[in-house]
């Protein structure tokens, strides 16, 4: 009789929760390598995570509330490590709205264009050691500006596809206390517009960002002085069959400063190997205008392997020279002691989407 009591709590526990995640998606990614990197006296060696993509776990889902309209949100947690004892910590995205034919407005903390747009101007898929992906982490996030490819306290608009064509909207509340006190002209709030066009072997993007100014003082008297600035990009990819290229310029100006500003291109190709493998290579270049010897240099290549639709095999190497005051490197050798010095970058791993 216990027995049967047992069975039927897990038969209701399981039916239940089939019925609640009915409209839910649950998925992730885990993705490990070993990796080895040298700048100048630093060396890491080592087992290492999010070469191709960060780990990660999220929800996400949708309710029909009728004449085509529905609610959806997404509740993602990064930081998922697999080759340490990482836990679930801090949100990646995590949003909730409204979409329907008019494409859909979602609150939360979300990608700007930057973060949607850009990556199919890459070649390299974003792998952690590849040069591009080293030093795109500066354009849209240098300074002041605290952007980063997802944006807190923000509200987006995204639209449907008009012929190949569609575009997001996001305005990021900065959320600093303004008063009767207080002469800050902002809150440090910031704004980005993306248009991308995307039909058969052709994909196109233009994009623009803004951190707006704060100067001013706070109630207490503080001193707030935030430039703020802008940026912009344009990025492509066409896909010639045997072979597709890559191709984006992106440029940042802090305001106030008409030579404060640094800019990133970079050319990339993707040859098929078979029916699952591909030899991904690339060329970039980063510099800064106002600060001399900060230009830096670098080249990739990799092989990716798809063992199956959710299981791929990846291998990468690539070769930054930076100048006197340059140090772009994998992120653990950076120090004083790789300022100015070469890096060379090695990493083999594995990743699985679930």
């Amino acid at each position: 009789m216990q027995k049967k009591i047992i069975a039927l709590a897990v038969a209701g526990l399981v039916s239940g929760a089939a019925f609640a995640q009915t409209n839910v998606t649950v998925y992730g990614s885990i993705d490990v390598n070993y990796t080895y990197s040298k700048a100048g006296d630093g060396k890491f060696s080592g087992v290492d995570n999010g070469g191709l993509n960060g780990g990660r776990v999220g929800f996400k889902g949708e309710e029909a509330l009728g004449n085509g309209l529905k609610a959806i949100f997404t509740y993602e947690f990064g930081s998922v490590d697999a080759d340490v004892n990482s836990g679930l910590t801090g949100s990646r995205q995590s949003f909730l709205g409204l979409a329907g034919s008019f494409g859909s407005v979602t609150l939360g903390r979300q990608y700007a264009p930057s973060g949607s747009y850009l990556g199919a101007t890459n070649s390299n898929d974003i792998t952690s050691v590849n040069p591009t992906n080293l030093m795109l982490g500066t354009m849209f996030d240098t300074m002041e500006t605290g952007g980063g490819s997802r944006w807190n306290n923000s509200i987006s608009y995204n639209s449907p596809k008009w012929g190949g064509f569609d575009m997001r909207a996001i305005y990021s509340f900065g959320e600093n206390v303004r008063d009767s006190y207080s002469d800050a002209s902002t809150d440090g709030s910031k704004f980005g517009l993306g248009l991308r066009y995307s039909n058969g072997p052709l994909y196109l993007t233009a994009i623009y960002q803004a951190v707006l100014d704060q100067d001013g003082t706070t109630p207490a008297g503080v001193d707030v002085d935030v430039d703020g600035n802008k940026a912009w990009a344009v990025g492509g990819s066409y896909d010639f069959k045997v072979a597709k290229a890559y191709a984006n310029y992106i440029q940042e100006k802090w305001n106030g400063d008409s030579d404060s500003k640094h800019r990133l291109w970079s050319l990339g190709a993707s040859v098929p190997v078979g029916k699952a493998g591909s030899v991904k290579v690339e060329y970039m270049e980063h510099k800064f205008n106002n600060i001399d010897d900060t230009k830096s240099k670098g080249f990739g290549i990799g092989y990716e392997h798809d063992m199956s639709k959710r299981t791929r095999l990846y291998a990468y190497v690539s070769q930054i020279d930076n100048d006197d005051n340059t140090v772009w490197t994998y992120s653990k050798t950076v120090g004083a002691y790789s300022i100015g010095e070469n890096s060379t970058n090695l990493q083999i791993g594995m990743r699985h989407f679930f």
